[in-house]
């Protein structure tokens, strides 16, 4: 099964070597499979023949069966290559092969459509790694061949004479990610990694599923679904395979109630922990069924998908229960991992449907949220505890003053801090009492070592400017830190940043109608390449440019989350609002403008410095709720929560005008203090009047900003200009009058 994993991960691989349009490599692939392509009546080497060359400059072991896989994947003769051609129709969603031309990959991001009469405007992707974040383009780029040739010696220079299976798979990802597939399809959208990822995982499991068979020389499966998915026929109707659905609970408890001495080194640790746990859970099941890791579709955002051999769901039970024994011992029932199994058939994956199957395992993971540790539930899980000393955060048995467990994570986050790189390798599973972080991930037969040395297995804490050719690229979890000398600086020392009143705050965001993009918004056309191509789009976003912005535009905020599709971040309050204003625009200019992919959020200030962490992040939460459910002309979401009001983004330019308008006439024109108290008792009147459907004495507020006038020469022209903003159409008030004169009032206290 290795060379057939091999094989299938680098099937298309020539598509990418091809296009650099490299006479002399083309002399020499021409050389080397000249009669062989010219027998099947091709008149210059295919991008088959150029994968099967390329395949020489590696050094996995049974090179020359690899390359013959890949040499004869559109023309096969054995069960083997019948497989990778089966998987490669199935993963596309296409039964026909074309030659290509050049072309740049279509963001899909920017095809995603909710509203069918919005008008599509395609924007394309540079030619480029997938870490390197560019504009998107209107057009094409010119002599494209020149950006292939650049990004493909790069790649080749990093990839050469690799041997290790899972860094190949990790370079993959970076270089050809924002490489397109193909070009015959209507729209060439799919990168061509999540192509030759998904192909090889449908690989793996059918080999899997059918292996007794292909053992003892019984390929009549393998033939009649190869037959029938090659002519289109009545698809085979039989569950071959399944999709795991992993899902974390208890992150709001477990990530926020923590002791706020070093709260953000803390935060970091257990951020970390959430996002590394679930995927060493992902990998536990894919290393227990034998399979790989392109078999694990996504993992972030605190779920993960696993495409698997039907058979597989036979043990689903025994994952269910390993999983809530381990988490048991280490969270007691505040922080489960929740699994779900469907089955599907080829059908679902040739009929280029493949969110429906999405969409049932979270349907049916949805049920499972009603049986927590029903696979451990026994008398002794309903034991009542002696009167003994537990910690006040994990809520476990601690011993003196220190909980082992809680430090543990202290420690972890040190380590995180302290170390350049991270080095996740397989290790005995641990059977005994969890007392530490690292018996969590032990129990799961993983270690998680923190190290300066470089290795090539290992990911860089740093990613800015990864070397993939000495690492296996950066690590998953946010892990920028605002810094105050050498260490990480502390909530006061963040809260001392704000202008105005000196707190912190939170910034929470996730993506709108997220279920609705993935079910709704990619068309007809839903492969599972393609959904794994969006899944990909929002994963780098979240997982590295929202990261990258903040730290270069925002020093004194600190990403402590930020994956999937959603974020949290904590930083002087009076930054969070400008912050969530730029990431909105950053996500547009990343979407290509698609006004069906938006973002809301909501900013929360501690009310005290040293106010628990927990309770500001979940009135975050809840007026995170808040912006989504905003209804205004016609428009929902798409907008912010801020001081227990929602303003929409499309409102938020004229909403900090105002407060600026204001706060300059008090902090740089010395106007009183007062004009804010005379706004606020002037919106009381107002709110009044139209509730006693009064007329509004709006001369009132005239009167005021005309002796304000007399009173502060220098400033009249400020004063005019601000009540013009402000009273509108003679009679009534701007409708976030009230909030922007609170941001402008907290923002310019001294």
């Amino acid at each position: 099964m290795k060379e057939l994993y091999a094989a299938a991960l680098l099937h298309d691989i020539g598509k990418f070597y091809q296009r650099t349009q490299d006479n002399n490599e083309k002399e020499k692939v021409k050389r080397a499979y000249k009669t062989i392509y010219e027998q099947e009546g091709a008149y210059s080497p295919r991008h088959q023949e150029w994968g099967a060359y390329f395949c020489e400059k590696l050094n996995l072991p049974n090179i020359n069966e690899i390359k013959r896989l890949v040499r004869n994947h559109h023309k096969p003769t054995d069960v083997y290559e019948k497989i990778i051609s089966i998987a490669d129709m199935l993963s596309s969603g296409e039964r026909e092969e074309k030659e290509d031309d050049c072309k740049n990959l279509i963001s899909v991001l920017n095809l995603v459509k909710l509203n069918r009469s919005r008008e599509e405007k395609r924007k394309y992707k540079r030619i480029s790694r997938l870490s390197q974040f560019n504009e998107l383009m209107d057009s094409e780029e010119q002599n494209i061949s020149v950006s292939y040739k650049r990004l493909w010696d790069e790649f080749e220079g990093v990839i050469k004479e690799e041997g290790d299976i899972d860094r190949i798979y990790y370079i993959l990802s970076e270089y050809t990610s924002n490489v397109p597939s193909a070009y015959y399809y209507s729209r060439p959208d799919i990168n061509l990694f999540s192509h030759l990822k998904t192909t090889a995982a449908i690989a793996v499991c059918l080999y899997k599923q059918f292996e007794e068979e292909i053992k003892n020389g019984d390929y009549r499966k393998i033939d009649e679904i190869y037959t029938k998915v090659k002519l289109n026929k009545e698809l085979f109707k039989e569950n071959i395979f399944c999709l795991i659905k992993g899902d974390i609970s208890g992150i709001q408890s477990f990530l926020y109630n923590i002791d706020m001495e070093d709260a953000l080194k803390n935060l970091k640790a257990r951020s970390f922990y959430l996002s590394y746990i679930l995927d060493i859970i992902a990998r536990y099941i894919v290393d227990e069924e034998g399979l790989t890791l392109s078999n694990i579709l996504y993992c972030g955002g605190g779920h993960f998908y696993i495409i698997a051999p039907n058979k597989t769901k036979e043990r689903i039970e025994e994952y269910k229960k390993k999983i809530q024994e381990v988490l048991f011992k280490a969270h007691g029932i505040d922080v489960s991992v929740l699994l779900s199994c469907v089955e599907f058939n080829i059908g679902d994956l040739a009929t280029a449907d493949f969110s429906k199957v999405f969409w049932a395992a979270g349907n049916k993971l949805s049920e499972e949220k009603f049986k927590k540790f029903s696979n451990i539930l026994n008398e002794d899980f309903f034991m009542p505890r002696e009167n003994i000393n537990i910690c006040p955060y994990c809520k476990r048995e601690i011993k003196g003053d220190i909980c082992e467990f809680c430090e543990s994570f202290v420690e972890l986050g040190n380590a995180l801090y302290r170390n350049k790189y991270v080095y996740l390798h397989k290790r005995e599973k641990f059977n005994g009492k969890v007392k530490r972080v690292e018996d969590v991930f032990a129990s799961f037969g993983y270690e998680i070592e923190f190290t300066d040395q470089l290795n090539k297995k290992a990911f860089s804490v740093n990613k800015e400017g990864v070397d993939f050719k000495n690492t296996s690229g950066y690590i998953k979890t946010a892990n920028y830190m605002y810094k105050e000398g050498s260490r990480v600086a502390t909530l006061e020392e963040v809260s001392q940043k704000a202008q105005g009143i000196k707190r912190w705050g939170v910034l929470r965001g996730d993506v709108d109608n997220l279920g609705r993009i993935f079910l709704e918004g990619l068309g007809e056309n839903k492969s599972i390449s393609r959904v794994a191509t969006l899944s990909s789009e929002l994963e780098i976003f979240f997982g590295k440019f929202l990261e990258d912005y903040v730290r270069e535009n925002y020093k004194e905020c600190m990403v402590i989350y930020s994956g999937g599709d959603d974020f949290f971040i904590i930083g002087p309050w009076s930054s969070l609002p400008d912050l969530a204003y730029g990431l909105t625009h950053k996500f547009n200019d990343y979407t290509g403008g698609n006004s069906d992919i938006t973002i809301s959020m909501a900013v929360e200030i501690a009310p005290d410095v040293k106010f628990p962490v927990f309770r500001v992040a979940q009135d975050a939460g809840d007026s995170l709720d808040m912006a989504k459910e905003y209804e205004r002309g016609g428009k929902t979401k798409n907008a912010l929560s801020f001081l227990k009001d929602v303003i929409g983004w499309e409102e938020f330019e004229e909403f900090k005008e105002i407060k600026n308008d204001m706060k300059h006439l008090v902090v740089d024109k010395n106007v009183t203090r007062n004009i804010y108290y005379t706004i606020y008792s002037i919106i009381n009147q107002y709110e009044r009047s139209k509730e006693e459907k009064d007329l509004f004495k709006s001369w009132r507020l005239v009167y005021y900003f005309a002796r304000l006038q007399e009173r502060h020469k220098d400033a009249k022209e400020n004063i005019k200009l601000l009540i013009s903003k402000i009273l509108k159409n003679n009679n009534s008030l701007y409708n976030k009058l009230f909030t922007a004169t609170l941001w402008s009032d907290i923002e310019s206290r001294g």
